[in-house]
């Protein structure tokens, strides 16, 4: 029953409501891949009244397993921010993911990913990759792939698609500072294979304090960086966020 109520949230989180080109999930599977079952909850939630009205909103779920040589997890997001009723961000995305470790620290790994984001005008983000993941210790892996993506977006009322194949770098870091503090940072780097000068970059830097046995308080900082952006915005996106965390 508890498992078919996380996956009915994750479903609604994603289908119910209109994310980035890099969507990170590599910080809180690092802190869950030696746990038979872990689900992570995430909530940000804050706004203002009177001479400027603001809301913002922000959820995740986390929910992963794992079987002798088998690993899977599933993580959904959503996001949305208002601001005097301008839209500033709306956003969602669901990421599947399994390994077979055929060594203590070697894995291959498949993935699926979908997301969507108004704020940006990316209708719809499909991709499937293919990767090999390194444990190099409990607290750092890396890994290298291929993924395959199909984008769509409307941009003044016309629909442009790009197809595209990619590598996908990352490396992930998670040290605990002390029983109650843990440190993380993530870096994700994904060149076009057809033409390197089209390259993603993603770095997260977080901190997340455990006020309980099972609720935690977590910052982080954000940069974000796409070459070749499909609007005329800024390549380069830095952004910090602060919320709160369930596990369980």
């Amino acid at each position: 029953m508890f498992k078919t109520s996380i996956f009915c949230l994750l479903v609604v989180l994603t289908i119910s409501f209109n994310v980035i080109a890099i969507d990170e999930t590599e910080s809180i599977r690092q802190r869950s891949q030696e746990k038979p079952n872990f689900t992570n909850i995430a909530i940000d939630l804050s706004g203002k009244k009177g001479n400027s009205e603001t809301e913002n909103i922000a959820l995740g779920i986390y929910h992963s397993q794992r079987f002798d040589k088998h690993f899977g997890y599933i993580m959904a997001t959503r996001e949305y921010s208002d601001s005097n009723g301008q839209k500033s961000a709306d956003n969602a995305f669901l990421h599947v993911r399994y390994n077979y470790y055929f060594s203590p620290k070697n894995s291959v790994e498949v993935y699926a990913q979908t997301n969507v984001d108004d704020f940006r005008s990316l209708e719809s983000r499909e991709l499937f990759g293919l990767g090999y993941r390194y444990e190099m210790t409990r607290h750092s892996a890396y890994g290298i792939g291929l993924f395959n993506e199909h984008e769509n977006y409307l941009v003044e009322g016309e629909h442009l698609t790009f197809n595209q194949a990619r590598i996908n770098l990352y490396w992930v870091h998670a040290q605990k500072l002390n029983k109650h503090a843990t440190l993380t940072n993530t870096l994700y780097y994904q060149p076009n294979v057809e033409e390197f000068g089209d390259w993603r970059a993603f770095n997260k830097f977080s901190i997340s304090s455990r006020l309980t046995k099972h609720l935690s308080m977590s910052f982080g900082l954000l940069v974000e960086h796409d070459s070749q952006p499909v609007l005329n915005v800024e390549a380069t996106d830095i952004s910090y966020e602060a919320g709160f965390e369930i596990d369980f």
